[in-house]
């Protein structure tokens, strides 16, 4: 009931410094208080104009915080910048840069699959977790590009049994997986483990080598 008393108070009450202040609540039924409130919030509102005009802030301190939003800026406020370019040449803390970025043919001349030839059931399963979670929706449950949403897509996602595929060195489908490719974004956020990425590697030459011998 004080909040709603306030609210009256400052909308309908005199301030002026010796006067006592009027508020329209007093001896009303907490009914009436509420219906009260509600026509003052409705005249409010019916007072402002067409619709591309920012609403009435009745609480201006619940929606213009002093904290810093996200994409906030102001050139007039460099302290408030939410959004800031990292120095130059930075890196994140705990994070190793990848150091083919961008150099596809670099990762696969250059880049050594540290799990070649390990082809165990616990990295098969991790491979096989990975590829189920994100490249089957595209890519299919067997890699031959005839995933759930392929069809509804304009370019077709390439079959991973393809020869073009299998010729790759391992390095370039790591590089593919990190840095995505065409209309591929990148899974170096979503697959943040690169040994879960080269699990995912071998779990590709385990489905080409099953399709090859059938």
């Amino acid at each position: 009931m004080y909040f709603i008393d306030n609210l009256l108070l400052n909308y309908f009450g005199k301030k002026n410094e010796g006067e006592i202040s009027v508020v329209p609540s007093m001896g009303l039924k907490p009914t009436c208080r509420y219906a009260a409130v509600v026509l003052m919030m409705m005249s409010l509102i019916g007072c402002n104009a067409k619709k591309d005009q920012t609403n009435i802030e009745l609480i201006q301190d619940m929606m213009d915080q002093i904290s810093v939003k996200a994409q906030d800026w102001d050139a007039d406020k460099p302290e408030m910048r939410a959004n800031l370019v990292p120095p130059e040449k930075s890196v994140p803390r705990n994070v190793t840069p990848y150091k083919y970025s961008g150099k596809p043919l670099d990762a696969e001349t250059k880049l050594e699959n540290p799990l070649r030839g390990n082809f165990s059931p616990q990295v098969l399963e991790l491979g096989k977790k990975k590829f189920d979670i994100y490249c089957a929706i595209c890519h299919g449950s067997l890699g031959r590009g005839d995933g759930s949403v392929a069809p509804k897509m304009i370019l077709p996602p390439p079959s991973l049994m393809s020869q073009k595929v299998i010729d790759f060195k391992d390095g370039r489908i790591f590089h593919i997986i990190t840095e995505g490719q065409g209309l591929m974004g990148p899974y170096s956020t979503q697959i943040v483990d690169e040994k879960s990425r080269w699990a995912l590697v071998n779990y590709i030459r385990t489905l080409q080598k099953n399709t090859q011998t059938k």
